[in-house]
């Protein structure tokens, strides 16, 4: 847990912010894959299946192309340029038209691939402390490097059960999680602040079960700072899942309650909260208590906001299909055509199945 001084400071200290659908990083459950494996098809609908066209989106290929471009400068220790950066976008609050925050885009960009070998961890940790050492007083170097240390904490430990971890694996996962709040703490005492503190602190904290009460004050700072910073609300619901500190029914009425914030986003943070979650259940409107009219309300304000998403159309068209709203997916079928996002439907015959269903009313 944070000292009871940082603890203090986490409460009075006043940061800034953010996350892209882009950037989802959730799984189907069983019960998906099987549905999504086997749809019953009809000669028709395989070939229309065949004809379909797996298409980017334009959003995402932009956020790709400066992660990259990000990463270079990283790699070639160009600290000056990605400190200018950060300090750019952070001031700016620039955003990707999908909503997604330029800084929270800026420090992913530094993620380590959990296949690369561990001399490739050890260089990137050389890395981020030799940003330090050039720039002592700089936010954007210490909040970078507790990510890194987090990502390594969780490399050591893996994505398995808990009794899968061995020894050395709890020991190292202890040890990088204790170094990235260390690290947080030091960062405090900067003259200059970072919204996406609080995002690394989050991660820390559920990694190190802090006391919830704690996390909360951390979440409720954040969202006083900058309420329409949705990268923190998205994470709050998410320390509120049954696996972390939430009870049946919990992260859905904080989703209402988020919605409800006069100075918020409304309906969008609902529905953001619904597409980062709606992958983890075999049909996320029957086995949660999400409501689709809230959920429909938001995919409405986001898809006029964020007309260039392709991603967007594609979740609405899927969220449509799991609500039984044939009219509202039609619309979305009428727009994407022949062509489909793949992280959304996995296969093209899954999204066939739903379309047809859209525009015959035929499971």
């Amino acid at each position: 847990m944070l000292s009871r001084s940082l603890l203090l400071k986490c409460l009075v200290i006043a940061i800034i912010p953010v996350l892209t659908g882009c950037d989802a990083k959730s799984t189907a459950t069983s019960k998906d894959k099987k549905a999504d494996d086997s749809p019953h098809l009809t000669v028709a609908q395989k070939a229309a299946a065949q004809n379909l066209k797996p298409t980017k989106d334009p959003v995402c290929e932009e956020i790709y192309a400066y992660r990259q471009q990000t990463r270079a400068r990283y790699n070639s220790r160009r600290f000056d340029e990605l400190e200018k950066e950060a300090a750019e976008v952070r001031a700016a609050k620039s955003a990707f038209d999908n909503g997604s925050r330029k800084l929270v885009q800026f420090y992913d960009s530094f993620e380590c691939s959990s296949k690369e070998p561990e001399g490739m961890w050890q260089l990137h940790d050389k890395i981020h402390r030799e940003w330090i050492e050039k720039f002592p007083q700089s936010i954007t170097a210490r909040v970078a490097y507790a990510g890194f240390l987090t990502d390594y904490a969780w490399h050591a430990r893996g994505t398995g059960y808990a009794d899968s971890v061995t020894k050395e694996g709890w020991r190292l996962f202890g040890e990088r999680l204790e170094a990235a709040r260390k690290v947080l703490e030091e960062a405090q005492n900067l003259p200059e602040k970072d919204p996406c503190w609080y995002m690394v602190a989050f991660r820390v904290a559920l990694g190190q079960s802090w006391d919830e009460t704690v996390y909360a004050h951390l979440a409720e700072k954040a969202t006083a700072f900058d309420p329409k910073f949705w990268g923190f609300d998205v994470q709050r619901a998410y320390s509120l899942l049954p696996r972390w500190f939430g009870h049946p029914g919990e992260w859905e009425s904080y989703a209402e309650d988020a919605a409800a914030r006069p100075d918020g986003l409304g309906a969008e943070i609902y529905a953001r909260i619904v597409m980062s979650n709606w992958n983890r259940y075999d049909n996320i409107f029957n086995d949660t208590r999400i409501f689709w009219p809230k959920t429909r309300d938001g995919l409405t304000i986001i898809l006029q906001k964020y007309p260039r998403s392709f991603e967007f159309k594609n979740l609405a068209a899927r969220l449509a299909g799991l609500a039984d709203d044939r009219e509202f997916a039609r619309k979305m079928f009428d727009q994407l055509g022949d062509t489909y996002y793949v992280p959304t439907w996995k296969k093209p015959e899954v999204f066939v199945h739903c379309r047809t269903w859209a525009e015959t009313g035929n499971r």
